[in-house]
């Protein structure tokens, strides 16, 4: 037996064989005679068909399964797939008697090399995204099936969203990569399905071979390969451990999310369409933290009228309407471009013109969208959340272009509530930082944890070689998110969290002891947090929360917290 590190990227505990995810190698003529021309330009209109319609079926699946932000892409390369500058290219080779495989091929590798020289990494996403574009048009020139079956634990350089849409999940125990941190999209994609994950092994994912048995541990980032019958059988265990664990946590699903001396923490959901107020109110959750509207408009070649927004807003509205509703307003730019707005590639979209910084440039977009927002409001009982505030000024001026929407509804004699609480999402170091100036701004704060970790550290959430550094529990994290929390109570604001760390089980302790009184979350992992809620008492971990603060890395809060939970029956 031997032993591969990694990065804990979705707990659980799985067994299986190795089974290598292959790239397709596929085999065509590259030149064809001219009078074929007109033919192959007919296959390549056909195959674009074909793709549009694959890629729907898998927005709708991926949204219906994991969750409309991860379907998202989907969304994106459907609008790349009929791109007339992509399209342009195509045709060109096709003119120069290129067969439809070869323009396709030629015209995503032309264009992704631009994209790849570009010094902007969300450009460089972007040409992954526009070579996935044309394997997916080759392989349909060529026949092939979209479908793809791989069991066992999965090894892969790395999973992108075209690959894991392919996969049955059902039958894919594990996932092992080579690339990727916590927050990556396979790590994203195996903690949506609730599936094992170690990612970023490196070059060691090449030792493996097919066949392998391998138990990848997703608690602690481990791979053990070839393990002894005597460790196979503390694995398997453990694993009926967990499976009695989640039939206990199952059975606390919709009991009072109370600490044992009566402190309540409210428990809500993440959600990207209204569609998924099903699995909300499945979970227990007593509200929504965090709706994201941006699928409303990523997919459009237009903006979306008052009406349709008004539409999903009133929908999830109504679904709870005595329960609190957070709705973030519009949070494009950066690695989400809109389509009806182009513009031209930053150098750093993460730190450019993204969420309320676009939508002060585009204000006849956002007044639109804060018309609706006001307008469904008495659907129920709704919260509007302004995102990457860094400064009051961006606050103020968000809220004026708000009271002028309202202005404008009353002379229109429509009806909206007045009383809607205004909030923002703390994801910029700075907003944390002038915690106490913004609260005098707003009713609440909700930290968003991905970005805020981001941000704080100057390290990419994306880039595998600084993953170390893409950790919620280093101290300046903590400090900032403790900061926050203390601004908030002084103001007598509430003060909630929306980011991956809500949903932590081993985060509950510190998030409550330092004054967080809304933790907003996945489904899944609503009923590990709320029982995980129901060992604590508040003074307590107000003292656990106090010492950690006190601490100097990131693994000394770690260690911690692990001595604290190993007291409880989770």
């Amino acid at each position: 037996m031997w032993k591969i590190k990694g990065i804990a990227a979705s707990a659980g505990i799985a067994i299986g064989e190795i089974m290598h995810m292959q790239e397709a190698v596929h085999d065509f003529c590259r030149q064809v005679d001219a009078s074929q021309t007109p033919a192959e330009k007919e296959r390549f209109y056909s195959a674009q068909q074909a793709a549009e319609k694959e890629l729907e079926i898998l927005q709708e699946r991926t949204a219906a399964t994991m969750g409309e932000q991860q379907a998202e892409v989907f969304a994106a390369h459907k609008l790349m797939v009929t791109d007339p500058s992509f399209v342009e290219v195509v045709l060109n080779h096709l003119d120069n008697q290129a067969s439809a495989e070869a323009a396709v091929e030629d015209a995503a590798n032309e264009i992704a090399a631009m994209f790849a020289g570009l010094d902007s990494e969300y450009m460089q996403e972007r040409a992954a995204d526009i070579k996935d574009i044309g394997k997916r048009l080759v392989r349909i020139l060529q026949g092939g099936t979209a479908e793809v079956n791989y069991t066992g634990i999965l090894a892969a350089q790395d999973l992108l969203p075209s690959d894991t849409a392919a996969l049955d999940l059902n039958c894919v125990s594990g996932f092992i990569t080579a690339l990727g941190g916590k927050t990556s999209h396979s790590s994203i994609l195996a903690r949506a399905a609730g599936i094992p994950a170690v990612v970023g092994v490196g070059s060691a994912l090449e030792k493996l071979k097919n066949g392998d048995t391998v138990v990848v541990d997703g608690h602690v980032g481990e791979v053990l390969v070839n393990p002894e019958e005597d460790v196979l059988s503390d694995y398997r265990l453990r694993i009926k451990n967990e499976q009695e664990r989640a039939a206990l946590l199952a059975s606390v699903g919709h009991l009072p999310s109370e600490t044992t001396d009566g402190h309540h923490i409210e428990l809500a959901c993440n959600i990207g369409t209204p569609g998924d107020m099903e699995k909300v109110i499945a979970a227990g959750a007593e509200g929504v933290g965090l709706f994201r509207t941006e699928f409303l408009f990523l997919d459009k070649t237009s903006v979306p009228t008052e009406e349709e927004q008004v539409e999903s807003y009133k929908a999830v509205l109504a679904a709870m309407p005595d329960k609190k509703i957070v709705i973030r307003t519009l949070d494009a730019g950066g690695d989400k471009q809109l389509p009806f707005i182009g513009g031209l590639p930053e150098a750093n979209p993460a730190l450019g013109l993204r969420a309320i910084r676009l939508c002060m440039v585009y204000q006849d977009v956002f007044k639109t969208q804060l018309r609706a927002l006001l307008r469904a409001s008495v659907a129920g009982n709704l919260h509007i959340m302004f995102p990457m505030i860094a400064t009051v000024d961006e606050l103020l001026n968000a809220k004026a272009l708000l009271k002028e929407a309202a202005e404008e509804l009353t002379q229109e004699g429509v009806p909206f509530k007045s009383d809607v609480a205004v909030g923002i999402m703390v994801e910029v170091p700075a907003a944390a930082a002038i915690a106490d100036i913004l609260a005098e701004e707003v009713d609440f704060f909700s930290i968003g944890t991905n970005d805020l970790v981001q941000y704080t550290m100057a390290a990419d959430r994306m880039n595998e070689h600084v993953a170390y550094l893409s950790d919620y529990f280093q101290p300046p994290v903590v400090r900032l998110i403790g900061n926050v929390a203390k601004a908030a109570k002084k103001a007598g604001k509430w003060v909630g969290m929306c980011g991956e760390m809500a949903g932590d089980p081993l985060a509950t302790p510190l998030l409550v002891g330092l004054g967080l009184t809304e933790l907003s979350m996945n489904g899944r992992a609503v009923p590990v947090v709320k029982h995980r809620i129901r060992q604590l008492d508040i003074k307590q971990t107000e003292k656990w929360a106090d010492d950690i603060l006190g601490l100097r890395t990131a693994a000394d809060i770690k260690k911690r917290l692990e001595e604290i939970a190993s007291a409880y029956e989770i």
